[in-house]
């Protein structure tokens, strides 16, 4: 996409509805939340948006349209694992965790072109690349893709790619 705002997370008590606090419940996961890949290309870092605050995230099709001036940011989020919490004892809490992320994207008929001047390449060494995100250049595959086509492919590609990582780690390559 172009831009995704996001709002603090909250986790909620799956079967009660009670919000819990992080800080102070020992049955959030810690390890839970919202992970980024720093520009060093490094492992993803968790970010803790406070709660009166709103980030915002630049995907790919920004990267595209402004010649890789702006960086996408390759993301991802894990979730709450029951007992995982900082608490153990055994309980198996199930604990559910909520964003509410707002998506700023055009219509799928949206032409994805570098600006003039700039070449696809230059778009595409731009980027901040991670072992966990399906290269760009295999998704974005001529200057004018549309951003419809170029979701669809997307989607598709992150499907096939993240299965076809879980059979090598599965099979220990």
């Amino acid at each position: 996409g172009f831009l995704t705002a996001l709002a603090g997370e909250i986790y909620v008590d799956h079967d009660t509805g009670e919000v819990l606090d992080p800080a102070s419940s020992d049955d959030v996961d810690p390890l839970a939340g919202l992970y980024v890949v720093t520009r060093s290309g490094g492992p993803p870092v968790r970010v803790e948006i406070p709660k009166d605050c709103l980030a915002v995230q630049i995907g790919e099709c920004t990267q595209i349209v402004t010649g890789g001036s702006v960086i996408a940011t390759p993301h991802c989020v894990r979730g709450s694992r029951p007992g995982a919490g900082k608490g153990g004892g055994g309980r198996r809490r199930r604990i559910a965790r909520i964003s509410c992320p707002c998506f700023v994207d055009t219509p799928p008929s949206f032409p994805l072109h570098v600006p003039a001047g700039t070449s696809h390449e230059a778009v595409l060494t731009a980027g901040v690349g991670h072992d966990r995100v399906p290269p760009l250049g295999e998704r974005w595959t001529e200057d004018g893709m549309t951003f419809g086509d170029f979701l669809g492919v997307t989607f598709a590609r992150y499907y096939d790619w993240s299965v076809g990582k879980k059979v090598e780690r599965e099979e220990g390559m």
